[in-house]
């Protein structure tokens, strides 16, 4: 009974210390090697030209007209005064959509056939960063909040969507830059 204890009493210490380094070493290989596998089909869908690039845009004041970024210099959608209250919309949970320079719009959905699905505003979307900004440190995700009014080119399953707007399950996302929560 006296080892008995001592041994739950062992386990219980190290269950509470944490994993071993060699574990924690291991799930940090494999975190590395899902983000490099990631970051070569993001490349390699670039290259093949099957991602799509383009300016996020808040769709309430696109679709009720007090905002036109369509008609604006591609990359510019917005002046100061209607970006800064597109992303005050934004927060509030208003669409956000990506605005291409051809002028098609995609509409960030979740994975086809899921049914209920949370704000697809706010989920963290794993970044495919350059390696100068992986030498920066710059953060490895990105949510579209803050990212209103900027280019991005994104990778994922491609929806044929409704009336000319398409939908698509964002599975990575690239931008120049840092992230910038609340700029």
């Amino acid at each position: 009974m006296k080892y008995c204890t001592t041994a739950v009493i062992l386990l219980i210490i190290s269950a509470l210390a944490g994993p071993a380094p060699a574990q924690e070493q291991s799930s940090k290989e494999k975190y590395a090697a899902k983000v490099t596998a990631m970051e070569e089909t993001f490349r390699e869908a670039s290259r093949a030209g099957t991602t799509v690039k383009g300016v996020l845009v808040e769709g309430n004041s696109l679709f009720n007209g007090t905002t036109a970024p369509q008609s604006r210099p591609y990359g510019k959608p917005y002046t100061e005064e209607e970006l800064r209250a597109a992303k005050i919309s934004a927060e509030r949970n208003s669409k956000i959509f990506i605005l291409t320079e051809d002028g098609t719009l995609y509409y960030p959905a979740p994975p086809r056939g899921q049914a209920v699905s949370e704000s697809s505003n706010s989920p963290r979307i794993p970044r495919v960063r350059t390696e100068q900004q992986k030498k920066e440190g710059l953060f490895t995700w990105a949510t579209l909040v803050p990212m209103v009014g900027r280019e991005v080119e994104v990778y994922g399953d491609v929806y044929p969507g409704i009336a000319g707007v398409r939908g698509i399950n964002i599975k990575s996302i690239m931008f120049e830059g840092e992230y910038l929560v609340g700029d």
